[in-house]
């Protein structure tokens, strides 16, 4: 329905809920590990809205929590969207964080986008 505004909105508050009942409920980290759809999703709506760091923030957050918890699909998602976003901005910062996060280079990163594109 592209009502990207009240999209944000519901996801904000699911984000809330997930974290306020998650981390009561359960441990923190399962908590965490809820969250890393919504702030996927969080990303995609701030995309579409042109809100670019903001959408890279929440991307990036989704990457940590499905590193963290070796989730394969989610990273799998994840990673490919990161190249079709990193492809979109050519954000080199975005290359950094997400080198960081793998502990590897930007150099070898950039390898495995053009690797993956082939």
């Amino acid at each position: 329905m592209r009502q990207f505004p009240q999209a944000r909105d519901y996801y904000q508050q699911a984000l809330e809920i997930k974290i306020e009942f998650g981390v009561s409920e359960t441990l923190p980290s399962e908590a965490s590990y809820s969250c890393a759809s919504t702030y996927y999703q969080l990303g995609k709506v701030a995309e579409e809205l042109g809100e670019l760091e903001e959408a890279k923030a929440n991307y990036l957050k989704d990457l940590v929590i499905t590193t963290e918890f070796n989730d394969k699909h989610g990273l799998g998602i994840s990673l490919r969207n990161l190249a079709r976003f990193y492809q979109t901005t050519q954000d080199e910062d975005l290359l950094r964080e997400v080198a960081k996060i793998f502990g590897t280079t930007v150099e070898e990163l950039k390898e495995a986008i053009i690797n993956t594109e082939e």
